[in-house]
């Protein structure tokens, strides 16, 4: 759909496809201050719609899509912006697409399925309860669509394009091939079929930046970073979107430590850099995947990031959850839930206006499914220091959680950093059946960083009591669940 041929330096077109065949016809015109890169350097088209890139050996060339417009798409739903490496000519065709301000996308990490039986569960687990699903301007892949299986991107693919959108993707650790450290060699597997590890586009209010954020380091070991050729493309990309627009990072490593032991997991040379970067802006939202379990990151000095309002970064829970483990549900699928108590399911990214909206939507439970209820089902009378757990899968600072029991007064719940207790108990469930599970287990727990912890009143009399928990979102919207307990005589 892309027409090419060899020319010395990166040459060709940007033009408006009016009837969508992907071939440049008589009144078809070249679309003009259009950004197209070879992955570092950012030309605009001039008002004939060419342009000229150096030349960079082995790059890619691509179409950084603005706004209104959007790229042909694969039978997989993939779209198809650049062009093979080596080619120093490149066509691309566009065709017009309406893009509201109020623009929705899909957001999915770490599928990450090793086997045929693991695209299934994705499909029957996670795809086939959302539907096809037009309404959302496209859906994107935080990295490890496969587990280490080049092979099953096809089938992953496949699986995705039932959700009837563009779907985008950038490169984890398990879609490399990290048997060495030459990047391109790494890259290859997942570039053969997506195109460029590192690209843009512009979508609504945003331009939305693809950052493959994986270093290898040799053998099965990498780190998170970023070379200085994305850096650069990056700078290049910046310096031609205004400063009040929205910017928006796609990585799968995230910049923060993925665990409190303060093990580096990204570079904290690239992450300054990167800041360095991104300074004097303030509309930016990082995305990131990678760990298996969910967590919103306000970016602040102590970071290296100088900006006025803290820089936020949302660590998306996986599709995959825990590794498709643990006991399996009635449909044969896995309950997969993640080792801080989050159960598998995908973010819906919103823009409204000045407002963002990041929402985490359970797989396999209702969306207002939010959190998960850990309480002793009875008490003794007058026992004090009785502990309660709210597991509020998209909570952070900025949430309030809130309890009762029965009629009496809210009290403010304290957010703590623990194990989910409900998870746990889970867990170590499995240690204790007779028969092991024929699949892969639940992972060890690991801090939960959105849980709440409340007592209950020592003062309740015997009998049955309700104990409800609400949460309240940044947005205001409350999200509510209960259970019942009983204070009875030992």
């Amino acid at each position: 759909m892309i027409a090419a041929a060899r020319l010395l330096g990166g040459t060709g077109t940007v033009f408006d496809d009016r009837n969508g065949d992907g071939v440049r016809e008589a009144g078809e015109p070249g679309l003009a201050s259009v950004a197209v890169s070879n992955g570092v350097d950012v030309v605009l088209t001039d008002e004939t719609g060419a342009y000229r890139l150096p030349d960079r050996p082995g790059a890619r060339i691509f179409v950084i899509k603005p706004r209104g417009w959007r790229p042909p798409v694969s039978d997989a739903g993939l779209p198809l912006f650049y062009a093979q490496p080596g080619t120093a000519r490149a066509d691309f065709p566009l065709v017009r697409s309406d893009e509201p301000d109020d623009l929705r996308a899909l957001v999915f990490t770490d599928p990450q399925p090793s086997s045929a039986a693991e695209v299934d569960y994705l499909a029957r687990g996670v795809v086939e309860h959302l539907g096809r699903r037009t309404e959302f301007a496209f859906g994107v892949t935080l990295g490890d669509v496969v587990y280490d299986r080049p092979e099953l991107f096809g089938p992953v693919n496949r699986t995705m394009a039932r959700i009837g959108i563009p779907w985008y993707s950038v490169p984890g650790n398990h879609d490399l091939a990290l048997g060495t450290p030459e990047e391109g060699a790494a890259a290859a597997p997942f570039e053969s079929v997506y195109g460029p590890s590192t690209y843009a586009f512009h979508a609504g209010p945003a331009l939305f930046a693809a950052l493959d954020d994986v270093r290898p380091l040799g053998g099965p070991r990498y780190i998170g970073g970023l070379r200085g050729d994305q850096l650069e493309f990056l700078g290049n990309l910046l310096r031609l979107t205004p400063p009040g627009d929205w910017v928006v990072l796609m990585m799968h490593i995230p910049l923060f430590s993925p665990d409190p032991s303060g093990t580096q997991g990204f570079r904290a040379a690239d992450r300054l850099r990167l800041f360095g970067l991104l300074k004097g802006r303030q509309h930016v939202l990082i995305l990131s995947g990678h760990t298996h379990y969910q967590r919103h990151v306000m970016h602040g000095i102590e970071d290296g990031w100088e900006g006025k309002e803290p820089l936020h970064e949302y660590n998306v829970a996986a599709a995959c959850g825990g590794f498709w483990g643990g006991p399996r549900g009635p449909d044969g699928i896995p309950v997969a839930t993640m080792w801080d108590g989050t159960p598998p399911g995908y973010a819906i990214l919103g823009f409204s206006g000045a407002t963002v909206s990041l929402d985490y939507v359970p797989a396999r439970l209702p969306a207002d499914h939010q959190m998960e209820l850990h309480a002793p089902e009875a008490v003794a009378p007058r026992q004090g220091y009785v502990s309660f757990y709210a597991n509020v899968f998209n909570g952070h600072d900025g949430w309030t959680v809130e309890a009762r029991v029965d009629g009496r007064a809210w009290n403010p719940m304290r957010r703590i950093l623990g194990w989910d207790p409900a998870y746990a108990a889970d867990f170590l469930a499995q240690d204790s059946a007779s028969v092991p599970l024929a699949g892969p287990r639940l992972p060890d727990p690991v801090v939960c960083y959105h849980l709440w912890r409340g007592a209950l009143p020592a003062d309740l009399s015997m009998g049955a009591h309700v104990l409800r928990v609400r949460a309240t979102d940044p947005d205001g919207r409350v999200y509510s669940s209960q259970r019942a307990l009983k204070i009875v005589q030992p």
